[in-house]
């Protein structure tokens, strides 16, 4: 029997069970959880909108005599979101169930492998990876992450609508984005201090050009976000008589 089925059995919790059984001598089987540890290996499209979620949403943290841990934590309706997460992974580690009062969601994995590459790739310091910073898929993860996107109708005659763009985090990060933009043709953005991070953000055409860039065609985005940037590829910039059935 599972442990939790033995605690279900005698009406107890699996953690105080656990202890009863350890106090009685009792040998408990070793549950071992499956992980890609090379999932980053390559930077695939794939590899690269999850690192990107990570270096926006993710932390690596180390512990004395424990391997390193990667973990994320997203709102709870955001929670399918983790689920695709841990199958890109291929990790059959659990995700928390919704935290009453946060109503938020973990994940996490132990790996020395994964823990390396993320630092390596520049999740903290140094520069980015060159090949990730090329990336409209690192990119979108990275907004999926850390950014918000926008569709609001204009209070003017027209009621058209029109879009707006905006992503938090590190200035070193901010500015390889920037110039992502600008290889693409979308120029005058900037690096604006917010509080303790940094901010770039647009609205109307240039913020449109950004959602197109990343998320048109896109085959992994945040689904709530991917349905914002949807919504701002078919309305944005269209008067509400075009745009609505």
């Amino acid at each position: 029997m599972a442990l939790a089925e033995v605690a279900r059995t005698f009406g107890l919790t699996e953690p105080g069970m656990r202890g009863l059984l350890l106090r009685r001598g009792v040998v408990l089987r070793r549950k071992v959880h499956t992980l890609r540890h090379d999932a980053f290996d390559t930077l695939e499209p794939e590899a690269c909108y999850w690192l990107g979620f990570l270096f926006a949403d993710g932390c690596v943290t180390y512990r004395s005599n424990h391997l390193p841990q990667i973990s994320v934590g997203l709102a709870a309706r955001d929670r399918d979101h983790l689920v695709s997460l841990r199958l890109f992974l291929g990790s059959s580690s659990s995700i928390s169930a919704p935290n009453l009062i946060r109503q938020s969601c973990q994940f996490s994995v132990r790996s020395r492998q994964l823990a390396e590459r993320l630092i390596t790739l520049g999740r903290y310091q140094g520069p980015v990876n060159a090949r990730l910073t090329e990336s409209r898929d690192f990119w979108r993860g990275v907004v999926d992450g850390d950014g918000s996107l926008g569709v609001y109708r204009r209070s003017n005659p027209s009621k058209s609508t029109f879009a707006q763009f905006r992503l938090v985090g590190s200035q070193r990060l901010l500015r390889a984005f920037v110039d992502f933009l600008g290889v693409h043709g979308i120029h005058g953005l900037s690096v604006r201090p917010h509080k303790t991070i940094h901010t770039v953000g647009t609205t109307c055409k240039p913020a449109g050009r950004i959602v197109a860039l990343l998320y048109d065609g896109a085959s992994v985005a945040l689904p709530r976000k991917a349905e914002i940037a949807r919504r701002i590829l078919a309305e944005a910039e269209v008067p509400a008589s075009d745009s609505e059935p």
